[in-house]
C-alpha cells in the first residue's frame, strides 16, 4: 500500500493535506505507524525517483506484508479499516 510519511513533508515545510490530494483521489486517511505495525505488516522510507511512470515523490512511503504474499489478509484489511481516520475528507462518505 502507497503512502506519504507526514514527517518528511512537514520537516520540508510541505502543507500534506494540499499533497496528498488531487482531483483524482480528492480525500486522504492516516494511519499511525504504530496501528500499522500492530497489524503485522511493515511501514517504511521509499522515494519514488526516476520513474517514468510515476512523478517523483520523496516523501513516499509503503506498508507491506512480512511475508511474500502481495495481498493483506482479512484481518489486516479489516485493522486497517478500523484504524483508519480522514485526514482530507470527502464530504458525505463514512469511514466504516
Amino acid at each position: 500500500m502507497s503512502v506519504d510519511i507526514e514527517a518528511l513533508m512537514i520537516e520540508n515545510d510541505v502543507d500534506p493535506t494540499d499533497y496528498v490530494t488531487s482531483e483524482e483521489f480528492p480525500g486522504a486517511v492516516s494511519f499511525s505507524a504504530a496501528e500499522i505495525r500492530s497489524l503485522e505488516l511493515t511501514v517504511g522510507y521509499d522515494p519514488i525517483k526516476d520513474d517514468p511512470n510515476l512523478p517523483d515523490n520523496p516523501y513516499h512511503g509503503e506498508v507491506w506484508r512480512k511475508t511474500e504474499a502481495r495481498r493483506f489478509t482479512g484481518a489486516q484489511s479489516k485493522g486497517l479499516q478500523n484504524a483508519a481516520k480522514w485526514y482530507v475528507e470527502i464530504e458525505d462518505v463514512d469511514l466504516k
